[in-house]
Formats: C-alpha cells, structure tokens, sequence
C-alpha cells in the first residue's frame, strides 16, 4: 500500500482493516505452530484456557469486523491415492457453523468465495475448497472444512461476520515456491477486498440487517449437524509426472452442513453465581453478561445428562465428555451475583455453543462444566 497510495485510498476510502501479524510469535519462536506452552491457539476459541487467546479474542470483539480473514499454511506434502498431492496453491472456507444468518453465510458462499477463486485464476493460480483426508486410499475420502466453534473461523463467524479461512502450501516445504505460496495468499485476500470495496453497501447492509434479524430471532438453535460424501474430482499433482490430473475423490461437503440434533431457543441462559467464570469467558468472547443484582427467582428450563461417555486420551489438555440430555421445567432461586445471558445479541451464537451441553465444543465437552450421568446441568434457560 506504500508503495501506490492512489491504489491504497481506493481501499481504505471504504475500509477499515486491522492486520495482526501473527497470532503466536511466542510459539513460532519454537518453530511449532501450537503456543509455547504446546497449546493450540486455533482450538481455543470456545474454551479460552490461555492468556494469549483471551487478550486476542478481546482485542477481536472490540473492532467487532464485518469481514474477518485467517490465514495458515497446510502440509505440501500429503500423499493422496499413493501418487498425488494437493495442487492448490490456496485453499479457502467460509465460517460454517449453521447459527451463522444464513444471508451472511450465503453472502460468503456466492459473492466471497467465487470471487476469491477467480482472483487465484487470475494470475494462473489454482484453487479449492479447503479439506482435511479421513482416508488418502485408493478413492481419497476429503472432508470440508467442518461446523466447530472451537476453530477460529467458525468463531469469528459467529460474531455475525464474513469469515474465511485461507490456507496455502507451505509447511513442510522451507521457502521452496515462497514467491508462488506469497502471491497465492495474496490473491486469495484481494478476493475478499476487492469484494468488499466494490459492493461495500451491500456487504455493509446484508450483515447489519442480518444482525438485527438474529437478535430478534425466534428460529431453533442448531447443536449439532452432519454432512455426507459424494462423488467429485480434485485437483491433484501426479508425483510420478508433475502433470495435473483431475482425481476421483468421496468429498463430504459443509456448504452447507445439515442440522442434526436442535434446540428451541430460550430467552436466554441464567448462570448461577457460583459459576462466575463461565461468565467472565462470555464477555471475553465479546458478549453481554447482565449480573442480575437481585438475583432470579422463577420457572426455568433444565437439562438433566442422561449418558456421558469420556475420551480415551487427553485433547488439548482436557478429556473429552460426550453427553446426553433430557429436559424438564424447574422452579429455582438465585442469588444475587448471578448472571443472565440474552439470546436477542449480536454474538449469541457463541452462548450457543458453549452453554449448551450436547455441543460438540461446550464447557460441559472440555470438562469446564465437569458432569456426568444423573447430574443436573447448572446452567438454566429461561423460556
């Protein structure tokens, strides 16, 4: 942007852009994508363990970003089908958890992401969705980047904005290709400005309108979804070649992913005072917390667990904890110091999936909330 101001006003006559270098310098000072404490920034996002995450996300919230852009690297060098590796030289994906507005979501998915594909091709580069392998065997089984809020991009997503996911070549590699892996992400984020420059106003009011129509929502809460595969090609590189071959793969796409298991949405959420620290991680993640200074005394919605099933090994420092619910209305008595938890805000969706237990990314699921069979969960909805 130096280097053409005129280039540059044209921008930032229509945006404000916040760039932050590098999300863990500490951990890089290791040469390790995990902090320094071998935690990983990018699955910290719901349970928020680390310092580091919770300064970020609070910085994050407070610019409150209508588009927001995350940006890694994936392994060069994964084999798939034995002979092939990835040719993309950027892969790409919207935030996709299903309490996302859906015209957000959509305005990911057919303004952003063709536009970003076309801005690869433009300097004769390739690109495809991002995907992980659940199988690299003969027919490659590829997954579509998935749902969890305990991911960045699907956090930043519930924030009620644009949100992409880019990933170019690179790990594994050293500076091999660097100017082709730089100019890869460099196209992959003018896809996204030029966008947003170009069709500023309706960016700005399909998302701000969108807000509103989310905080006066009565639709259900999504806790859990699935996808299933079909039949596709990928864009692969013979190893044994160098030529670029259209791969047969089992591809199970999320655009979008559909809703298993939902929730009639409450009024809200009451947090004991007991459980103050579910709180102050609510407000870190950029939403309203009323402290109810007279405490709450009423009918409430409960969830009592009705199986718990534990991980065999340790996730990111926690045990996983796979629950069941039932429900059942309560009368209960609060004191004051308690807290309430709106439905009808901006960041909600972030409540959602961190209060309620049968969520893939809860505070019940990383032991936060520890529970088990026969247990009463502590936090209450109000209905």
């Amino acid at each position: 942007m130096n280097a053409d101001p005129s280039w540059a006003a044209k921008f930032l006559d229509k945006l404000e852009l916040i760039i932050l270098p590098r999300y863990n310098p500490d951990g890089n000072a290791y040469f390790q994508r995990t902090l320094a404490t071998n935690f990983d920034p990018n699955r910290d996002h719901t349970k928020l363990v680390r310092q580091q995450t919770r300064d970020i996300k609070q910085w994050f919230s407070t610019f409150a970003p209508h588009i927001a852009i995350d940006m890694h690297e994936y392994n060069a060098r994964s084999n798939y089908a034995t002979y092939y590796n990835n040719a993309a030289d950027g892969m790409y994906s919207a935030a996709k958890n299903l309490n996302i507005h859906p015209a957000i979501r959509e305005l990911a998915e057919t303004v952003f992401a063709p536009a970003i594909d076309a801005s690869l091709k433009s300097k004769g580069l390739r690109g495809e969705p991002y995907m992980t392998a659940s199988s690299r065997s003969r027919t490659p089984r590829l997954e579509e980047a998935g749902t969890d809020a305990k991911i960045g991009r699907n956090a930043m997503g519930l924030t009620q904005c644009v949100t992409f996911l880019f990933e170019t070549r690179g790990i594994g590699i050293a500076s091999q290709s660097f100017k082709r892996r730089t100019l890869a992400g460099l196209q992959m984020i003018l896809g996204v400005l030029e966008t947003a420059r170009d069709q500023a106003e309706t960016v700005y009011s399909t998302i701000e309108s969108s807000i509103e129509e989310l905080k006066a929502s009565q639709e259900p809460i999504v806790v859990s979804d699935y996808s299933t595969y079909s039949n596709r090609t990928w864009t692969m590189v013979d190893t044994r070649t160098g030529d670029i071959v259209q791969l047969p793969v089992e591809f199970a796409s999320t655009t979008p992913a559909s809703p298993n298991k939902t929730v009639a949405r409450p009024e809200g959420y009451i947090i004991p005072r007991a459980w103050f620290d579910l709180a102050d991680r609510l407000k870190v993640s950029g939403l309203e917390v009323e402290t109810l200074k007279e405490g709450f005394k009423g009918e409430v919605e409960a969830y009592n667990i009705t199986s718990s099933v534990l991980g065999r090994s340790y996730y990111e420092g926690a045990v996983l904890n796979t629950v069941t619910t039932g429900t059942f209305t309560q009368e209960v008595s609060l004191p004051a110091g308690s807290f309430f938890v709106s439905s009808a805000q901006k960041n909600a969706g972030l409540a959602f999936v961190a209060l309620e237990p049968e969520n893939i990314d809860s505070y019940v699921s990383f032991g936060i909330v520890p529970m088990e069979v026969g247990d009463v969960y502590p936090i209450f909805r109000k209905i």
